[in-house]
């Protein structure tokens, strides 16, 4: 602690300044700086000091500039955002919570549906519109009850006789006791990154100022530039392309699931051509290789339509599991055979589980190696 501080305490949901410290000779960085119980301002240090302190020692105390506008735009922006928002969506939003820093701002606020992407385009075009008008940003303390008309106090029963107004343009007056700019040009610019909802009646909009909304664009405009070389078109062509890919894609995926359905037929009929019969009953066991699950159950489903009374339980190896399935028809369920306990029994000896019903079952393993073993037996 020092006897007075040009450094900003984390407060108000505005993050604390960094910078460094010089005592007898040696400078240390300050890494953070909050404000504890008693309002007092603590200095976080990096490391230790080399030596004790007595009081009354001087201190140099220098604050990370860069750091703290960057901050400043962030809260800045804020305000303007706020602004903003209430203007779109109506009067009932309120402040519900908020936090700056020199990467971002977050605010939520009080609303009651989704703010839908107009809306979002909206408020972004008026706070840039107003960054661009460059309106002075005032700052000045008077009584609580003398303050402006329409201007928006936060929490009401904590503020003091003497409260500190900070005026944009004018438009946006707030009660705040945090750092901003001079003028709203010094802002640069504000992206809206997200929104969404934090909880019922309460949304969240996260935003990026200055040079952090130059970075965000840039990666952006990175992004578009990669997937426009990867679709050899512009990036007014984009969305043409895109659209006439994903209709080629729908197509060929309609093809494939046809040619998917023949093939299948085609195994089936394989199947059947291999049943063994016994009791009056035909009974097939078979690995078989397919790329899903669903696709193992969907063959499973056509052999049993085709084989008539009877049993079939097949197995398939996908990556490093197994799947089996089993079906047994009405004569089958009849004669004492369960699909149900065909699976339990089968996973059991793979490693893993599985069941159903008597007319059909689905389960997993882990034994890959002993799938044909197993199906045998």
């Amino acid at each position: 602690m020092f006897d007075q501080s040009p450094f900003y305490g984390e407060m108000g949901g505005q993050a604390g300044d960094t910078g460094t410290v010089t005592i007898n000779g040696q400078t240390l960085e300050i890494t953070d700086t909050v404000k504890d119980k008693s309002g007092r301002t603590l200095h976080k240090l990096a490391a230790p000091l080399a030596s004790s302190l007595s009081p009354l020692v001087p201190a140099t105390l220098s604050v990370n500039v860069a750091h703290r506008r960057a901050i400043s735009r962030h809260h800045s922006a804020e305000h303007l955002v706020h602004w903003a928002l209430r203007k779109t969506l109506g009067t009932h939003v309120r402040q519900a919570g908020t936090h700056k820093t020199a990467e971002r701002m977050r605010f939520d606020f009080s609303h009651f549906e989704a703010v839908t992407p107009a809306q979002l385009h909206e408020i972004e075009q008026l706070v840039n519109e107003r960054i661009l008008d460059n309106a002075k940003v005032d700052a000045y303390e008077t009584e609580f009850d003398k303050k402006p008309e329409g201007t928006l106090a936060f929490f009401g029963e904590k503020y003091g006789k003497i409260v500190r107004v900070v005026d944009i343009g004018g438009y946006s007056r707030e009660l705040c006791g945090g750092t901003h700019v001079s003028t709203t040009g010094e802002i640069g610019l504000i992206k809206i990154v997200s929104e969404g909802a934090v909880a019922a009646g309460t949304r969240r909009v996260e935003v990026v100022a200055g040079q952090a909304a130059l970075d965000f664009v840039a990666t952006r405009e990175a992004a578009l530039a990669a997937v426009s070389s990867a679709l050899s078109a512009g990036p007014h062509d984009l969305a043409k392309k895109l659209d006439a890919l994903l209709s080629h894609k729908a197509e060929l995926e309609k093809k494939l699931k046809a040619f998917e359905q023949k093939a299948s037929a085609g195994l089936a009929d394989e199947l059947i051509a291999k049943a063994t019969d016994r009791d009056g009953l035909k009974f097939i066991s078979a690995v078989v290789t397919v790329d899903s699950p669903d696709a193992l159950r969907a063959l499973g489903s056509q052999v049993i339509a085709k084989l008539g009374e009877g049993v079939v339980q097949l197995g398939a190896a996908q990556a490093d599991k197994v799947t089996v399935v089993a079906f047994c028809s009405p004569a089958a369920i009849k004669a004492g055979h369960q699909a149900g306990k065909i699976v339990s029994a089968l996973t059991a000896q793979l490693g893993g589980k599985g069941g159903g019903k008597p007319d059909f079952a689905m389960g997993g393993g882990k034994d890959t190696a002993n799938l044909a073993k197993v199906l045998q037996s």
